[in-house]
C-alpha cells in the first residue's frame, strides 16, 4: 500500500418578516408614551396620538438604529445565490435589487403618526410588490401588527424608525451551542431545528458586555436556526460572496447571553450562554496509514502554549487513540477517522484533521445490480464499507457520495438507489465505480429499464 501524507491548515477565518395578524384596527389610534414609543391601542388608558399603519420597506442600517449603538452602520448583503436570496421560505420579509444580487433591507410594519407625511409616490399595491421596491416604498395593513416601528421624518426629510414595539415570546436554544468549522463564517450558532419552520429575516446576538451586534438574512440568518458572521478578512464565503466582518471582529472571545429573532410571526427572544472561543492559524500533519501499522503519526503546529492540548479519535474504532505526537490502535476497521484536538481549558477552539486508515482486503463484492459482503468480511466491516463510501464513477463521471449535494448510489444493505434521476437519467446499462475511503474499489453494472421521475 502506498502512504500518503495528509496536511490541514487551519486558520481564524472560516467556512429574518415579521408581521403578525391581530386585532381590526379600530379608527387606526395608538398611544405614545414619553419615550416616543407607540404601544398598541389597549396598552395604555390614554389615546394621545392617531396615525396608521403601513409595511415598509426599511435599509438595515435604518431598522437597527434604534435597536441598538451603532445598528446605523449595518449594511446590504450581496448574493452571488440568486436562486436562494428569491426564495421566500429562505428571504422572506426582505427587499432587493431586482436582480436578487443584493438584499437592501427588510419589510417591516410601520405606524406612521397623524401629520407624519410620506411619498405617496413609494406606495406600491400590495406585500409582494414590496419585494423589488424602493427604500421606504409602503403598502398600507389593514390589521395591527404584532411589532412595528414608529416613523419620524425630520425637517430635511429623512426617515428614522423607533425602537421595534410589542411583546416577544420565547423560543426554544436549551441545545444552542457554538461551531466553530462552518463553512459559513467563523463562527455559527446552531439553534432548534424546529425554527426552520419559521421565517426569520433579521436576529441580533447580545453579549455579556453590553454590545449588541445586527445579523442579516442569508449572509448570517440561515433557515431560521443558524447564525453565521466571520471575523476576519481572511475568511472566503465558499460561492465568493463578499461578506461583512469588521462589525464582528470584536466577537471572539466573548459570551453570548441573549439572541433575537424578528420573524413573521413576531420578535422571538432567548437567554442563552454561548462563549466564542478563541481561534488561530495552525497546522496538523497526520500520515495516512495501513490498518496492519498499528500506528501512524502526528504534527501540531501553531498552538499557543496555553492551550490544553488533549485529543480524542472518531472513527469505526473504539480502541484507536492520540498523544499528539502518536495515534495507535489494536484491532482498526479501514476508513476515514478525524483527529480532535482539545483545548481543556475552554478559552480557545478546537481544531481537526482527518487521516485514513486503510486495507487491502477486499470486503464487498458485485453481483447483479448490488453489492454484498465478501465471505471473508465481517458484518462490521461490511457496514464500515458502505459508511466510508466518499465518491463514484459513473460512466467514468466522478459522482460525490457524501455531502448535500451527494448521490448514496449505494444504499445501508448495498442495493442500488435507482430513483435517482440526477445519476441515472437515460434506460440503458451504467458502468459504477464504488470508492470507499480505505478500501479497494468495487465495480459493478447498473441496468435502468425505467428513469424515475425527477424530484
Amino acid at each position: 500500500m502506498k502512504n500518503k501524507f495528509l496536511t490541514v491548515t487551519f486558520s481564524a477565518i472560516l467556512a429574518v418578516s415579521l408581521i403578525g395578524c391581530g386585532k381590526k384596527i379600530e379608527e387606526s389610534s395608538v398611544s405614545i408614551e414619553d419615550n416616543g414609543v407607540a404601544m398598541a391601542d389597549g396598552a395604555s388608558d390614554t389615546i394621545t396620538a392617531k396615525g396608521s399603519f403601513v409595511k415598509m420597506n426599511i435599509p438595515y442600517g435604518d431598522f437597527f438604529a434604534a435597536e441598538f449603538e451603532g445598528g446605523d452602520s449595518v449594511d446590504t448583503v450581496s448574493s452571488a445565490t440568486l436562486k436562494k436570496a428569491s426564495n421566500d421560505k429562505l428571504a422572506g420579509g426582505t427587499y432587493h435589487l431586482e436582480d436578487n444580487s443584493k438584499i437592501l433591507g427588510v419589510s417591516f410594519p410601520v405606524f406612521i403618526p397623524d401629520g407624519v407625511k410620506i411619498d405617496e409616490n413609494l406606495k406600491v399595491d400590495d406585500e409582494t410588490a414590496l419585494y423589488s421596491a424602493a427604500d421606504y416604498s409602503y403598502t398600507a395593513l389593514s390589521e395591527t401588527p404584532v411589532n412595528y416601528k414608529v416613523l419620524d421624518i425630520d425637517d430635511s426629510g429623512k426617515y428614522s424608525f423607533g425602537k421595534t414595539v410589542g411583546d416577544s415570546e420565547d423560543f426554544p436554544a436549551d441545545d444552542a451551542c457554538i461551531n466553530t468549522a462552518t463553512f459559513w463564517g467563523d463562527y455559527e450558532i446552531d439553534l432548534d431545528e424546529s425554527l426552520s419552520e419559521k421565517t426569520v429575516f433579521a436576529a441580533t446576538i447580545h453579549t455579556t458586555d453590553g454590545k449588541t451586534y445586527g445579523m442579516r438574512s442569508l449572509e448570517n440568518v440561515w433557515r431560521g436556526f443558524e447564525i453565521a458572521f466571520a471575523t476576519t478578512e481572511a475568511y472566503k464565503e465558499p460561492h465568493g460572496n463578499i461578506v461583512s466582518y469588521l462589525p464582528y471582529a470584536d466577537l471572539p472571545g466573548k459570551t453570548i447571553d441573549e439572541i433575537t429573532l424578528y420573524t413573521t410571526e413576531g420578535v422571538k427572544k432567548s437567554k442563552v450562554n454561548l462563549y466564542l472561543p478563541l481561534k488561530f492559524e495552525n497546522t496538523i500533519t497526520i500520515e495516512d496509514a495501513a490498518v496492519a501499522d498499528k500506528k501512524t503519526t502526528v504534527k501540531l503546529e501553531g498552538f499557543p502554549d496555553d492551550y490544553g492540548l488533549s485529543y480524542a479519535v472518531e472513527g469505526d474504532s473504539n480502541d484507536i487513540t492520540s498523544d499528539g505526537t502518536t495515534i495507535t490502535w489494536t484491532d482498526a476497521l479501514a476508513g476515514k477517522y478525524t483527529l480532535y484536538v482539545i483545548d481543556s481549558s475552554s478559552v480557545y477552539a478546537p481544531y481537526t484533521a482527518d487521516f485514513i486508515l486503510s486495507t487491502d482486503k477486499a470486503v464487498a463484492t458485485a453481483k447483479d445490480d448490488c453489492i454484498e459482503k465478501t465471505s471473508d468480511a465481517t458484518d462490521e466491516e461490511f457496514a464500515a464499507y458502505i459508511k466510508n463510501i466518499s465518491s463514484y464513477e459513473v460512466n467514468g463521471n466522478e459522482v460525490s457520495g457524501s455531502g448535500y449535494h451527494g448521490s448514496k448510489i449505494i444504499k445501508e444493505d448495498g442495493s442500488v438507489d435507482k430513483t435517482l434521476s440526477n445519476v441515472f437519467d437515460k434506460v440503458g446499462t451504467y458502468k459504477v465505480v464504488i470508492k470507499s475511503s480505505g478500501y479497494p474499489d468495487v465495480s459493478l453494472d447498473v441496468n435502468i429499464t425505467e428513469v424515475a421521475p425527477a424530484e
